[in-house]
């Protein structure tokens, strides 16, 4: 077998193995989600003060940002599906520990120990899926996995918040059930197969062997760094990332100053259908458009995303004040626009210019540091909304549009970037070939 027939072999099972890290995507937004919506019912149950959510957020996501970078390691050195099995499947009982917990101290340390397990899944989950779809299928793969991990924050609110409602301990079945759907999860992803690392490139499809794959070292890591097309994508990712976080952190506010009524949850409803059906759609489409434009195909979807993402975001917040339907169709164009940027182009790009070896780490560093960004940039929402007198459609406007068009701005340097950065992968694997065919 040439490496062009290995290339071509399809791995068993590999939609299992997606439908599994999905299912993992969907439960791990519902924990991301699950104490804030359920903490109006929590507080004044175990007697503590409002405001004492803050730290418990706070604390959450500060340990979920500085231990992502080494779960990306981990993630590129060891087996990835061991560490998915135990870190965000059996993990997930902290979360259901949570139903027992009877004092604030308590609360802290479980929420803690949860806190460690959330970070790991994106950077390994993508991994694997590269190494189970080549260049050109990726997209729809990724897109199917990120659908689900935005429907779980639906799924939550609903699910979750109707379970809270049924007495005044109601809410620890909520933390109970999610912690069993981790468990679940868990169970799944041991029936997942760990696919070789470098086992979908062509290069070297047909001489790497689990015995002979490709493993993180930290010698490595300067040649992530040397990327260019990895600090573009990297740097657009984050300051795009602010402008939707701010926009999600207030919209409801702003909405309900529009004496919407029920017409409130309608509108962020149809904005994450939008993002939602964009994911499972542009991951597909990408996919067609990237076999017969290799070198510019997602480039330009992602320039026309983050393009159309800029004027359904000024949109939605000028015209969405004139009537509902304004703020119905500005809203799905902002979500589907958002999904043609992240999955049809951001995230397969990114996994595209970067080796296998390091591709959770090179993940994992953008989430660690976009964790962070964005949290400066919504405490930095709150102080600019006061100095605006608490007009939130000013200071969104200020915000959100801002960031899509910087961020679109940054996005043209691909054109030139992502070509050559892509080749120089394609060389060094090619290389990495000629070297385990001597080993052999």
């Amino acid at each position: 077998m040439d490496k062009a027939e290995a290339a071509t072999q399809t791995p068993k099972r590999r939609w299992y193995t997606v439908i599994a890290l999905s299912s993992a995507a969907l439960v791990d937004s519902m924990e991301g989600f699950g104490l804030e919506i359920l903490w109006p019912h929590m507080y004044k149950s175990l007697g503590l003060m409002v405001n004492q959510l803050a730290p418990l957020l706070s604390i959450g996501r500060v340990i979920n940002t500085l231990t992502t970078p080494l779960w990306g390691f981990i993630a590129d050195r060891y087996s990835r599906r061991v560490i998915l099995i135990f870190m965000t499947g059996v993990w997930g009982l902290w979360t259901a520990l949570t139903g027992l917990v009877q004092e604030f101290w308590q609360l802290l340390a479980i929420r803690i120990c949860s806190s460690l397990g959330l970070a790991v899944l994106y950077p390994a989950a993508l991994s694997i899926i590269s190494d189970l779809f080549n260049r050109e299928e990726r997209g729809r793969a990724i897109g199917v996995m990120a659908a689900f991990g935005f429907a779980g924050s639906m799924v939550s609110t609903v699910v979750l918040s109707t379970l809270a409602i049924a007495n005044p301990e109601a809410w620890r079945y909520g933390f109970m059930l999610v912690g069993f759907l981790s468990f679940v999860t868990g169970i799944m992803l041991i029936f997942v197969k760990e696919p070789v690392r470098g086992a979908m490139e062509p290069e070297i499809a047909d001489v790497v062997s689990s015995e002979t794959a490709l493993k993180f070292e930290f010698n490595k890591v300067p040649l992530l760094m040397k990327i260019p097309t990895w600090w573009v994508l990297a740097v657009d990712e984050i300051i795009d990332w602010i402008g939707f976080s701010v926009l999600t952190a207030w919209a409801f506010t702003w909405l309900d100053t529009l004496n919407l009524g029920g017409g409130v949850a309608i509108v962020m409803l149809m904005l994450f259908v939008g993002v939602i059906a964009g994911h499972l759609t542009f991951g597909w489409v990408s996919d067609r458009v990237d076999k017969k434009h290799p070198a510019h195909g997602r480039v330009l979807l992602g320039q026309i995303g983050l393009t159309v993402n800029f004027l359904a975001g000024v949109g939605f917040l000028i015209l969405g004040g004139k009537s509902l339907v304004n703020l119905l169709i500005t809203g799905l164009l902002f979500g589907v626009s958002f999904s043609l940027k992240e999955t049809g182009s951001r995230i397969p790009l990114m996994q595209n210019i970067l080796l296998p070896e390091l591709r959770a780490t090179g993940r994992a560093f953008v989430e660690m540091v976009k964790g962070l960004i964005i949290a400066g940039g919504i405490t930095f929402s709150g102080w600019l909304l006061a100095q605006l007198g608490d007009n939130l459609q000013l200071m969104m406007m200020v915000m959100v549009p801002t960031a899509s068009l910087i961020a679109s701005l940054i996005w043209i340097a691909m054109f030139r970037t992502y070509p050559r950065d892509m080749a120089k992968v394609r060389h060094i694997l090619s290389q990495e070939r000629e070297r385990l065919i001597d080993q052999g």
